[in-house]
């Protein structure tokens, strides 16, 4: 008899113990956009799901849970919490042996940070791509490769960008992923916006479209019509891209995407003003305010947020350990009751606290693969740069030498005497030294980590020395304020900044036909002002040309997030203004 009820309450609690892992299975696979429009109930259907999980030891479930309340709180905008469960389902999937949903997990995080810290993005990604190349999961790469691409497009390196894009969409194409296939499709086609290759790219959105109508996709049809808008914006077609971002707001205030939502706004705005409907834009604009504000607070008071879930978190594990003493209360004595109650919170208080010493040691441990990989990192990065150099200096450097003793040789050895030869052989000659100094110029930025007020004070008087010695009919002025004397550049911030200078004065000297030339550095409140300004004969903004110089220029301190600005009146002379935030110098 004994033993029939031994196992019938086996099987009871075998059965029960099923039950519980099929609900919470049931609500961590619910639909995306599911979990996008109700993202704010969700938060704590998916927490009290993780602490049914944690309760019955099912850790799967546990982290599975922990990556659904990531994902909901970066889509309200809540970026600190989005970090935090990412990383508590990180440290399960690894502690359990998950490996392939460790590597997603590492991708969709890595992509998540992609604009609010792209080295941290940049390392995510780098772990789930390696994790999955090293035991081939095809799943995980069908994301992870598409994801990479994405950082390789916002870091300018394009080529590397088309690469994993169009490695990712030939291995979704062959597992027939066509949840995943539209984003490779867009991504793509936005490099091609980029380029300035339409026909291609709207082809790309308009496959990509159909494929996320016929699946009823519709957050990914909202980004459909946004890309669409971009496209159009691109394009200057004002109209059809205010069409279609209407299209994308529409299903992103339904679906309650934020980041999607404020930028809608945002272009819907940019696109009314280039119309000239100032009061459409104005309105539009104010309501981009308030999402952008709204994304803002959320992010700011989300240790706030934090602190209220571990509280609601205690509260129902209380209630829930509640529930079971009172029914074992209704089956013993009062005394037994209190001296099991005991045991039960003594045995309680030493697992949480092990638990707790666990936990923390664990997260000691990530800290520290975080800091030794990453100083790996910057030594693999500084061993590359001098490598890099060296094969410059050693290999480029003495091509160049060469050229310039043969054209020497060629010049003098044969007593070339027609001047036109000559002359050409002066000007290769001349080119290939400016060659080097340049590429002196830049082995030096490679090799060096900052560029100080006197390497900048250096070099542009250098250049002006040479400057006034090819052109001694133009007065030079240089002047650089004593106040700068403390800053220091990264050496990309500085180089950039003496190329563009460099690039200015000898377009002052060729085109201009100025006898004066300023260049001016100084301090302007919290930004270093760069002047270069001449008397020369100026030009019509209308009607001159602008060719890649010029693009470069702009290029160069928009990529050291400065302002770049030139202005010019006929017989006026042209300036060229150059702004650079302070606190990104030092």
């Amino acid at each position: 008899m004994k033993k029939t009820f031994a196992i019938l309450f086996f099987i009871f609690h075998f059965l029960c113990f099923s039950q519980t892992i099929k609900k919470i299975d049931s609500i961590n696979n619910i639909s995306f956009e599911v979990k996008l429009e109700k993202a704010s109930v969700l938060q704590d259907v998916f927490l009290t799901n993780a602490l049914n999980s944690s309760k019955i030891n099912y850790k799967l479930g546990e982290a599975e849970s922990f990556s659904n309340l990531a994902l909901v709180n970066y889509y309200q905008g809540n970026f600190k919490n989005d970090l935090l469960y990412s990383l508590k389902s990180i440290t399960i999937f690894e502690k359990i042996g998950a490996t392939e949903k460790l590597a997603i997990q590492y991708g969709e995080l890595g992509y998540r940070m992609k604009k609010r810290n792209i080295t941290k993005a940049l390392y995510y990604l780098q772990k789930a791509k390696s994790i999955s190349e090293s035991n081939n999961y095809q799943k995980a790469l069908l994301s992870i490769y598409n994801n990479y691409g994405v950082l390789k497009e916002i870091q300018l390196q394009y080529d590397s960008a088309f690469y994993f894009y169009y490695t990712g969409l030939f291995i979704k194409e062959s597992q027939k992923d066509s949840i995943g296939i539209p984003y490779s499709l867009n991504n793509i086609a936005g490099l091609y916006v980029i380029k300035k290759q339409y026909d291609k790219a709207i082809n790309l959105y308009d496959k990509s479209l159909k494929i996320r109508i016929l699946k009823n996709d519709q957050v990914g049809i909202a980004e459909n019509y946004s890309y669409l808008g971009d496209l159009y914006t691109n394009q200057k077609q004002n109209e059809k891209a205010i069409f279609n971002y209407k299209i994308a707001l529409e299903k992103a205030l339904k679906f309650k995407y934020l980041d999607l939502t404020q930028y809608c706004y945002e272009m819907l705005s940019k696109n009314y003003e280039s119309i000239n409907d100032k009061n459409a834009a104005l309105i539009n604009y104010k309501l981009f305010t308030i999402y952008k504000d709204s994304i803002l607070n959320k992010d700011t008071n989300s240790k706030i947020a934090e602190l209220d879930i571990k509280f609601e978190t205690t509260k129902k594990e209380k209630q829930l350990l509640q529930q079971e003493i009172d029914a074992k209360n209704s089956r013993n004595k009062l005394i037994f009751v209190t001296a099991l109650s005991f045991f039960i919170g003594l045995i309680g208080f030493l697992i949480y606290r092990q638990q707790k010493l666990k936990n923390k040691q664990l997260e000691q441990e990530f800290q520290l693969k975080t800091a030794i990989s990453q100083i790996e990192t910057q030594n693999k990065l500084h061993e590359q740069r001098l490598s890099i150099s060296r094969d410059l200096h050693d290999n480029i450097g003495a091509q160049l030498t060469f050229v310039i003793s043969s054209v020497d040789n060629l010049k003098f050895g044969n007593q070339i005497k027609e001047d036109k030869i000559v002359n050409q052989l002066t000007k290769i000659s001349d080119f290939t030294k400016s060659t080097i100094i340049e590429l002196r110029d830049t082995i030096w930025a490679m090799n060096s980590n900052e560029f100080t007020y006197e390497d900048l004070h250096t070099r542009i008087l250098n250049f002006i020395e040479k400057a006034k010695s090819a052109k001694d009919s133009i007065n030079f002025k240089f002047q650089i304020s004593d106040d700068l004397k403390e800053i220091k550049f990264s050496s990309v911030i500085g180089i950039n900044l003496y190329r563009t200078i460099q690039e200015a004065i000898n377009n002052a000297i060729k085109y201009s036909d100025a006898n004066t030339i300023l260049v001016d550095v100084s301090k302007d409140n919290t930004k270093i002002k760069i002047l270069i300004q001449d008397n020369g004969k100026g030009f019509d903004f209308e009607t001159i040309d602008f060719g890649n110089g010029l693009y470069n220029m702009k290029k160069r301190i928009e990529e050291v997030n400065g302002t770049f600005d030139i202005q010019s009146k006929i017989n006026d002379g042209t300036t060229i203004t150059i702004l650079l935030n302070q606190n990104q110098n030092s």
